[in-house]
């Protein structure tokens, strides 16, 4: 059962169960897209459990959920994993997001091709571009949970999905005509629109 409201503002070792039922294979899709390792994104989830496990008593409900905070430890555990290595980081989005399997196989080669040139691209972003692109197509975050991540607004984070899109689409199709980028599925509403001007 998906914990809420005051559950979340003081999480136990249940509710981090839940969570983990509930999260661990976003949380591994995001470190995997930002090692460009499907072993290390899996290790390295686990390991947010048992650092979420160790810290539960530092939690506080500060208007954030308590998502946002699980993956803020996945992202600090990716900055020390770069800090103890020179290897650069890669982002392999067909690890990092789930391709549904099909039996037309030449299809399937094809789109796994299409990933493997959208995983070269996203490497020459920048890094803040390749991070909000992690947390809300990997990750599937919120903008408000990907800027308590990153600490920006919501507005910044769309702002930044936007040109981060934008570059992409630039890079895969240059000198091609670049409409506006679509909205994360979770932004629809007047609402959201209005916050991400």
């Amino acid at each position: 059962m998906r914990p809420t409201g005051s559950d979340r503002a003081r999480p136990d070792a249940q509710i981090l169960t839940d969570l983990y039922e509930e999260l661990y294979d976003r949380v591994a899709r995001y470190v995997t897209a930002r090692t460009g390792s499907r072993d290390l994104g899996e290790d390295l989830a686990a390991e947010v459990f048992v650092r979420a496990v160790e810290s539960i008593g530092s939690f506080r409900d500060r208007g954030a959920p308590i998502e946002a905070w699980l993956f803020r430890i996945a992202h600090n555990l990716v900055v020390d994993h770069y800090r103890r290595s020179t290897r650069r980081p890669a982002v392999v989005l067909d690890d990092a997001m789930q391709i549904a399997g099909s039996a037309d196989t030449a299809a399937e080669v094809e789109q796994r091709l299409a990933m493997e040139r959208v995983r070269q691209m996203m490497e020459h972003l920048n890094q803040a571009q390749q991070e909000v692109i992690s947390l809300r197509f990997s990750g599937q975050l919120s903008a408000e949970e990907t800027g308590a991540v990153m600490g920006r607004t919501p507005g910044a984070v769309r702002e930044l999905q936007r040109t981060a899109l934008k570059a992409l689409r630039a890079l895969m199709v240059p000198g091609a005509a670049h409409p506006e980028a679509p909205p994360h599925p979770e932004d629809h509403g007047p609402s959201q629109e209005a916050g991400g001007r």
